[in-house]
């Protein structure tokens, strides 16, 4: 792989080179040629000139340069020389950039008048110019030349900028090229014509397509600006939101790592359930925040429990009625905990609400099918899947398959049933490592994730004639 510093080396001897080149031929062809109608070659640079500063604009990375115009328009009336010369000047008008890219395009814009000059006197000589069907041959031909030496120096130096697979770079360039050749030679040969049976006042009109172009150029300036404010902004919110989800799972992680201190089954229960409840919302068909969101309760939906004892937390025989009637409350302290944190009301109604059961068994508010909040019945399932594969002191682990045989015979009573079918839709194409919670994607680190994205960077390629 060529390091960019001998990339930058090549690139200058390539551009001296090529000014070499059109310096050649420049001279050559003025002194073989010279460049015929003074007067009007100079209307063609001044308008070549204002053309090159304001482009038509067709889409954010295609402009049409209406300098084509002039410059193959003086090659085709007053020959190689004319040409040449209008196509170096007319890069007086755009002096953006580093010297070095200048020095190609004006190199470029030079060669190419050049080529149009001879190829529109070699067409001549073959078909004449008398009729309008013999300026259209003359011109396309003249187009193409002059389309020849664009291309082979775009190659050139894309190549040696950073190499680019063919497909990419005919891309870029096909689109320009196809509307630059159909829009802008019939308007050369028109004016060729034009020019051949009325004189130099036909260059006025030369004024309507420049015109256009100005207009074009205005409009889409503003609406680029417009674009990217709009994107700018876009991406700062995207930012934003990246942020807000990393800080919501390190402070719902933070909360974990407090109740793992107390009840070391609690954290890996969490993140089973934070996995299990994402799956069955997006096999539910929920939309992506909706899922974000069930995610980020599952994995707090047990912080209650850092209000409760260490003696009920850690008892390894069976609760006491009331004991459990103890551990009951830890929906309700949850909740409460995180209605006290900003953005995280949401996630309060849910946690709160993740013991109901569909029949009105459940606690703490005895809610009934439908006054349950959603994101709570699907935690329900996973949370209740999770519990009964895991080994606690006082019980062994079900098998999964006997969970979820719990779980389907809880349909409608304890379960939502379509939460419950979803389940059973992502257990059926599960890996036994799945099953049992058990895996990367149920680490410490995989939780802790999030998914930033890359803004996009605009092509910095420039085709020669648009």
């Amino acid at each position: 792989m060529s390091s960019p510093r001998g990339n930058l080396t090549a690139t200058h001897w390539f551009s001296t080179g090529l000014a070499g080149l059109a310096t050649t031929l420049l001279a050559l062809s003025i002194a073989l040629q010279g460049i015929g109608n003074w007067q009007a070659v100079a209307v063609l640079v001044l308008i070549a000139v204002v053309a090159e500063g304001r482009s038509m604009p067709v889409r954010s990375t295609l402009e049409l340069s209406v300098a084509y115009l002039p410059v193959i328009l003086a090659g085709i009336l007053f020959g190689p020389g004319a040409g040449g010369l209008v196509g170096l000047m007319c890069m007086a008008g755009d002096r953006d950039g580093p010297p070095l890219r200048w020095v190609v395009f004006a190199s470029s814009r030079t060669i190419s008048g050049v080529a149009a000059g001879w190829a529109a006197l070699a067409a001549t000589n073959a078909v004449g110019m008398d009729e309008m069907w013999q300026f259209v041959v003359v011109a396309v031909l003249s187009a193409v030349a002059t389309m020849a030496v664009d291309v082979t120096v775009m190659v050139i130096v894309t190549l040696l900028r950073k190499p680019i697979p063919l497909r990419q770079f005919l891309n870029l360039i096909v689109p320009s090229l196809g509307l630059t050749a159909s829009l802008y030679t019939p308007l050369v040969a028109l004016y060729a014509f034009a020019y051949a049976n009325a004189g130099m006042i036909v260059l006025a009109f030369l004024a309507i397509p420049l015109l256009a172009a100005h207009l074009s150029h205005s409009m889409f300036a503003q609406q680029r600006h417009l674009i990217e404010q709009l994107t700018t902004t876009n991406a700062r919110l995207e930012e934003a939101n990246d942020h807000l989800r990393s800080v919501n799972l390190s402070f719902a992680w933070a909360m974990i790592r407090t109740l793992e201190a107390r009840d070391r089954y609690t954290a890996g229960h969490s993140t089973a359930v934070a996995v299990y409840s994402r799956d069955i919302a997006a096999e539910m068909g929920l939309d992506e925040a909706t899922v974000e969101l069930v995610y980020l309760a599952g994995l707090v939906h047990d912080i209650g429990k850092i209000g409760l004892s260490a003696e009920i937390l850690n008892k390894k025989s069976a609760l006491t009625d009331e004991e459990w009637d103890r551990m009951r409350e830890h929906s309700e302290i949850g909740a409460n905990i995180l209605l006290a944190v900003e953005d995280y009301r949401e996630v309060a109604s849910i946690v709160r609400s993740h013991h109901e059961r569909i029949d009105g068994a459940g606690y703490p508010d005895r809610l009934i099918g439908d006054q349950i909040p959603q994101l709570s019945r699907v935690i329900a399932v996973a949370d209740a899947y999770n519990a009964m594969t895991s080994s606690r002191p006082y019980r062994d682990a079900m098998a999964p398959e006997t969970a979820l045989g719990q779980l389907v015979n809880g349909k409608g009573t304890q379960f939502q049933p379509d939460a419950v079918d979803a389940f059973v839709q992502v257990f059926q194409r599960s890996t036994h490592d799945y099953r049992i919670a058990a895996g990367p994607q149920f680490s410490r680190h995989a939780m802790q994730t999030v998914h930033l994205h890359e803004a996009a960077r605009r092509p910095e390629l420039r085709a020669a004639v648009a």
